[in-house]
């Protein structure tokens, strides 16, 4: 079983966080595979934690689990947070195959998404 983990940064507005929530639920529907399972997670301001993701992934018996960091730029939380995180559970689940995907302005085809939205 695969997990996919969309990590955002969380905010204080509840709209902003039910927008990565409403993704979310997106993937799921036009994935409907129930091979993969999509959750989400916020690294500040708001739960669930990346903690808390992973640890239902794992309970749901994910051995390969795809953390997308949901951030335009490489910033502090893409090269530093979320790898280290990840960190602690490759330590802890060595049998688990974990992976960070690229982050949003590193995604093949984002300048064709821009110019498609003017």
């Amino acid at each position: 079983m695969e997990a996919l983990i969309l990590v955002a940064h969380g905010s204080k507005v509840k709209s902003s966080n039910d927008e990565i929530v409403e993704i979310v639920s997106k993937i799921r529907a036009s994935v409907n595979n129930s091979d993969l399972k999509v959750f989400h997670a916020f690294l500040e301001l708001t739960e669930p934690s990346i903690f808390m993701a992973i640890n239902k992934a794992l309970a749901e018996n994910c051995t390969k689990i795809k953390i997308f960091p949901y951030f335009l730029a490489a910033g502090k939380h893409v090269q530093e947070d979320i790898p280290c995180e990840l960190k602690k559970f490759k330590k802890q689940y060595p049998d688990i195959e974990f992976t960070i995907l690229p982050h949003i302005g590193k995604c093949n085809g984002i300048e064709n998404m821009i110019i498609s939205n003017m």
